[in-house]
């Protein structure tokens, strides 16, 4: 017996394939970096963030901000290392607070560096995705030639500090010296991650030795305090204290180097909405003695409030001390140095 063989109609046929490439369009493929590895940016060669949003703008912005993350390791312990200074009574809160910018900066322009280098809707959940990268060897070079300069900018530093007869521009060079080394140690971790291998970029000099270094000359500056007459109780203490943390020789007797004039004037707000309210200003000058010039001079603006009177003017008195804690060393300084 003769055995028949099916047949499919021709017309049947485009049908049958419109059938075929809809259930493969159904099916859409999900790039392999939306879930696990990438393949054509591998971890060798990328450091990667994925996202995703209800729009592409939004699957953009946490695939930046989940790349960024890799980062907030090496941001924290610099946040930790400023606070260390900013404590330390050795510290210099001069290079803290400029370098803390710095930082920001370089933090800053790594993250510019972040692209985006892929994006997918799904089809059928019409979610966005979206794959950041950071190409480690490009980012790396120029990281390296970042830290090339500040090793530079250091070295210049520390050869005007020791070159200059003065002294208080000794102790600027000196400062700069030390905030080019904390701007480079700061980079200098961010780099180690961006580099696959880990390695570290040595540095040729030693925070700690400027550091070192600094305190030595601050500590031949010889400052009398002078507080003017009708100052608030308990500000030559503040003034006394800030001086102390700041590094600098006090000298109450008859041969101080600079004499640190300093003023505090309270103006009492009156009681508004339940509050007293005060406002300060503190002015210092700071004079040469051996020819009563003055070298420079600075002021703040302070203020502090409470329900109760006598709480308004200790707050008031407390951030006088908190700000010339933190800022009288960068002040000296910059009033020795402004002419």
């Amino acid at each position: 017996m003769k055995r028949l063989t099916p047949t499919i109609p021709v017309l049947a046929i485009p049908v049958l394939l419109l059938s075929l490439l809809t259930g493969c369009a159904s099916k859409p493929t999900t790039p392999d970096w939306v879930v696990g590895n990438s393949k054509q940016y591998q971890d060798s060669q990328y450091l990667i963030g994925r996202g995703q949003g209800s729009t592409q703008e939004k699957a953009r912005d946490r695939a930046r901000a989940d790349l960024s993350k890799i980062f907030q390791v090496a941001i924290a312990i610099d946040s930790e290392d400023i606070q260390k200074f900013k404590s330390d009574p050795a510290a210099d809160n001069n290079y803290e607070s400029h370098s803390s910018r710095r930082i920001s900066t370089h933090s800053e322009q790594i993250i510019r560096g972040i692209q985006i280098a892929e994006h997918w809707q799904d089809p059928n959940t019409q979610s966005h995705y979206a794959l950041a990268i950071l190409p480690r060897l490009q980012t790396a070079a120029s990281m390296r030639q970042q830290l090339s300069q500040l090793d530079s900018d250091t070295s210049t530093h520390i050869e005007h500090s020791r070159q200059s007869s003065d002294l208080f521009v000794k102790i600027a060079a000196a400062n700069l010296a030390i905030e080019s080394q904390l701007e480079r140690e700061s980079l200098q971790r961010s780099l180690q991650i961006v580099d696959v291998t880990g390695r570290a970029t040595p540095s040729p000099t030693s925070s700690a030795k400027l550091r070192s270094d600094m305190n030595a000359l601050l500590k031949r500056v010889k400052i009398a305090p002078q507080v003017a007459d009708n100052t608030p109780a308990g500000f030559t203490k503040i003034i006394s204290g800030a001086l102390a943390k700041a590094g600098f020789m006090i000298d109450t007797g008859q041969s101080p180097d600079f004499i640190l004039q300093s003023k505090l004037v309270l103006t009492d707000l009156g009681f508004r909405d339940g509050w007293h309210w005060m406002r300060g200003n503190i002015e210092l000058a700071l004079i040469e003695s051996a020819n009563d010039r003055v070298r420079g001079t600075k002021r703040w603006n302070i203020k502090g409030n409470a329900q109760d009177k006598a709480i308004t003017l200790k707050r008031t008195m407390n951030q006088a001390d908190t700000v010339l804690k933190q800022e009288l060393r960068a002040a000296v300084i910059e009033m020795a140095t402004s002419h």
